[in-house]
C-alpha cells in the first residue's frame, strides 16, 4: 500500500488509534517499528499470548535493557582484566622456575639420598574457575540464546556493526548478539562452566574491586535472572518500559481491527484460546475462540488457511508461462464445526473513494480465485474507517461483498459467525 493512503487521514486519527492499542503495542515486533521509550502502563493482556511469542517478546525487551546493553559494550574491556584465584602447587625438579619452598626442598631431598639438585617450588597459577566467571559464563550463554530468540536468526561473531549503520532496535540486538559470540570464544572462558549466580555469588559480584564484574556483569546478571521466570509483576515491568510503534499509520489501522476482533470474540467465547503475535505468523491463527455448540472460531493475518484450495488465478498464470504472486487479504475468519463458514476482510486506512474502490476490485479477486473455500454463500467485507466516502449499511445476508466500517466491524463477524451468541 502508498504511503499516499495515511495522507488521506487526519493525525487525530492515527494518535487515536495507537491510545487504543497502546497496551499491544509492546509486543509489535516488525523490523520497520521504532522504538518509544513511553511508559505504557498496564500490559497484562500480553499475558495472554501463547507461550513462545511471550518468550520471544520477553527477550526482545530484556536484550535491549540498558544494563545488558551497556555489559556487552564493556565486554571487550573486561575480559582483558579477568578475576582469578591464584594456586601454589609444588613443582619437583632441577630447574628453578619461581620462587622456591626450601622446607619442601630439604623434606623432598632427605626421600632421594640428599639429593642437591633437586628443588621445590611453587610457582603461582591464575585459576579462572571461580564463581564470578561461572556467572560470567552464565550470563554469556543466557544472552546468546535471548539474542537467537528475539530476532530468530543466529549472531554472527564475525560480524561487527561498529556503529556503522544506525542501531534501530533490531541492529542493537544484532550488535549485542555480535559481542556475545565474540565474548564466548575467549580461550579463558573456554575451561569455565556456566553456573546461574546464587545470592552468595551476587555478593562476591557486589564487593569486588573490578567495575566490570561489580557494575556491569552483576547488574546484567540480576536483570536475566529476573527474566528467566518472571512473574507477572516482572513482565509488566520490562515490558512498559518501551513499545514499538508502527511506521505507517495503514499497519497500526491493521493491529487496531485485529484487536477490536480479538475482543469482541473473546467476549462471547466460554474458552478463548491463547493468542499469538500478529506478526510473522504464517498459516497459524493468531487467536481462536471456543463457541458453545463446540465449534471453533479462527483469525488469521495476512494469510490464506491451510486447506483454502488452489488459486485459479495462479493456476492460469502457470498454464501460460506467467508467474503470478499469490495475494492475502489482511484478515481471515474461519468457523469449522457442523455449519463451517469463512470471512475475509480486507482492510484499507483511507477515506478516499479511488482507494476504496481499489479494496473492492481484491475483494472480487478472492472471491472468484478461491472456489474451493466456500462452503456456503461467500462473504468478503472491505473495511475502512467511518466516513462519508461511503454510506454505512448493516452487513446482510444474501450478499457476497460489503462495505463495513471499522467501527462496526467487529460485532458483525460475530454475528455471521457466531449467530447463536
Amino acid at each position: 500500500m502508498s504511503a499516499s493512503v495515511d495522507s488521506s487521514l487526519p493525525s487525530s486519527y492515527r494518535a487515536e488509534l495507537l491510545a487504543e492499542i497502546r497496551t499491544y503495542l509492546p509486543a509489535f515486533l516488525r523490523k520497520d517499528a521504532s522504538e518509544q521509550h513511553d511508559p505504557v502502563g498496564d500490559v497484562k493482556e500480553l499475558l495472554n499470548l501463547d507461550d513462545s511469542d511471550l518468550r520471544r517478546v520477553v527477550a526482545v525487551h530484556g536484550c535491549l535493557d540498558e544494563s545488558i546493553l551497556g555489559f556487552g559494550e564493556r565486554l571487550r574491556e573486561g575480559l582483558r582484566r579477568p578475576i582469578t584465584a591464584s594456586s601454589r602447587p609444588v613443582e619437583v625438579g632441577q630447574v628453578v622456575r619461581g620462587p622456591i619452598d626450601w622446607s619442601a626442598t630439604v623434606a623432598r631431598r632427605s626421600l632421594e639420598a640428599g639429593d642437591l639438585s633437586r628443588y621445590a617450588v611453587r610457582s603461582a597459577r591464575r585459576i579462572y574457575d571461580i564463581p564470578e566467571n561461572r556467572a560470567l559464563v552464565w550470563l554469556l550463554d543466557s544472552l546468546r540464546a535471548a539474542c537467537r530468540r528475539a530476532l530468530d536468526e543466529k549472531p554472527d561473531p564475525a560480524t561487527d556493526e561498529g556503529g556503522a549503520r544506525p542501531l534501530g532496535w533490531t541492529n542493537r540486538i544484532r550488535r549485542l548478539g555480535t559481542q556475545v559470540e565474540q565474548a564466548r570464544a575467549t580461550e579463558w572462558l573456554r575451561a569455565v562452566p556456566a553456573e546461574a549466580p546464587d545470592i552468595r555469588t551476587m555478593q562476591k559480584l557486589k564487593a569486588a574491586r573490578s567495575s566490570f564484574y561489580r557494575d556491569h556483569l552483576r547488574v546484567a546478571a540480576e536483570r536475566m535472572r529476573s527474566l528467566q521466570n518472571p512473574d507477572e509483576d516482572a513482565l509488566i515491568e520490562v515490558l512498559s518500559e518501551r513499545y514499538f510503534e508502527p511506521a505507517a499509520t495503514w499497519t497500526i489501522f491493521e493491529v487496531c481491527v485485529a484487536l477490536r476482533l480479538v475482543r469482541e470474540f473473546g467476549r462471547i467465547s466460554a474458552r478463548p484460546r491463547r493468542s499469538r503475535l500478529l506478526v510473522g505468523t504464517g498459516r497459524a491463527p493468531f487467536a481462536r475462540y471456543l463457541l458453545d455448540d463446540g465449534s471453533e472460531v479462527s483469525l488469521l493475518y495476512q494469510a490464506w488457511p491451510r486447506d483454502c484450495g488452489s488459486s485459479l488465478l495462479q493456476e492460469l498464470g502457470k498454464r501460460h508461462g506467467i508467474k503470478v504472486g499469490a495475494s492475502k487479504p489482511d484478515l481471515f475468519l474461519f468457523r469449522d464445526g457442523e455449519e463451517p463458514d469463512v470471512l475475509l476482510l480486507e482492510l484499507k486506512a483511507s477515506v478516499s473513494p479511488s482507494y476504496l474502490k481499489e479494496g473492492m476490485a481484491k475483494l472480487l479477486t478472492y472471491v472468484a480465485d478461491r472456489p474451493e473455500l466456500w462452503k456456503g454463500q461467500p462473504a468478503a467485507w472491505l473495511v475502512a474507517p467511518a466516513s462519508n466516502a461511503f454510506v454505512a449499511s448493516p452487513a446482510g445476508t444474501g450478499q457476497e461483498l460489503w462495505i463495513v466500517s471499522a467501527d462496526a466491524v467487529a460485532e458483525a463477524a460475530v454475528a455471521r459467525l457466531a449467530p447463536q451468541v
